[in-house]
């Protein structure tokens, strides 16, 4: 007997976005001490670490921008970068993700990344972690003048993978990626495995709620027609 794989259907998921940061990668404890260092060094000041952590999801010029970096932006914006790749050992991928990803690209679900770093943030990342081998294209915040929560990054990217928003998910962890995926009419999935806590995805109201990667997959599959 020959074995065939399932297909996405032409009514069901067949394309998967996927934030990055906090949704793939756990950075979320690295992203906020580098976040801390900069504005230490530059402003001389700290805030709680809940505004740091508030902060992941969007683009690091932003970030700085919000913690008031003024006239020292670029500055912070270089320090923060080179403390994160010093400290980059820290780094890891959630358990689960290089297997889903793996099994999704095998079912023939066309997958991306959409992420807020720039490519020059990201690809070292990717050095470490390999996303990218199953993986059919990648947004970074370079691609688009609005970055998340605005939904151009998921337009870029519906159509790189050529799929309908009808026919997405974006699974991501912040209330950037909710706010993005909910304006350009995807289905979102809140990782709940990420920085941020429930109680601020609420708001965006997320079309599903994963409590594990592995979940994706399930859903994915759910809405294939039988």
């Amino acid at each position: 007997m020959t074995y065939l794989k399932p297909r996405p259907r032409a009514t069901g998921i067949r394309a998967v976005l996927f934030d990055v940061d906090g949704t793939l990668v756990d950075t979320a404890d690295l992203i906020a001490d580098s976040l801390a260092f900069a504005c230490g060094r530059f402003l001389g000041r700290e805030y709680p670490r809940e505004t740091y952590l508030g902060l992941i999801g969007r683009p690091v010029v932003a970030q700085m921008k919000t913690l008031g970096a003024g006239e020292r932006l670029d500055e912070m914006v270089e320090a923060a970068i080179e403390y994160y790749e010093r400290h980059a050992g820290r780094e890891r991928e959630f358990p689960g993700v290089l297997d889903t990803l793996a099994r999704l690209a095998e079912h023939d679900v066309r997958l991306a990344l959409v992420t807020s770093k720039q490519r020059r943030e990201l690809e070292p990342t990717l050095e470490r972690i390999p996303l990218q081998k199953y993986v059919y294209t990648i947004v970074t915040a370079d691609d688009t003048l609005r970055p998340k929560p605005y939904p151009d990054p998921i337009y870029r990217a519906l159509q790189l993978v050529e799929a309908p928003a009808t026919q997405a998910l974006f699974v991501g962890d912040s209330p950037y990626d909710m706010a993005a995926g909910r304006a350009a009419g995807v289905a979102t999935a809140a990782a709940l495995w990420g920085p941020h806590p429930r109680e601020r995805l609420e708001p965006e109201a997320p079309t599903y709620w994963l409590e594990r990667i592995e979940e994706a997959l399930s859903l994915v599959m759910a809405t294939w027609e039988a």
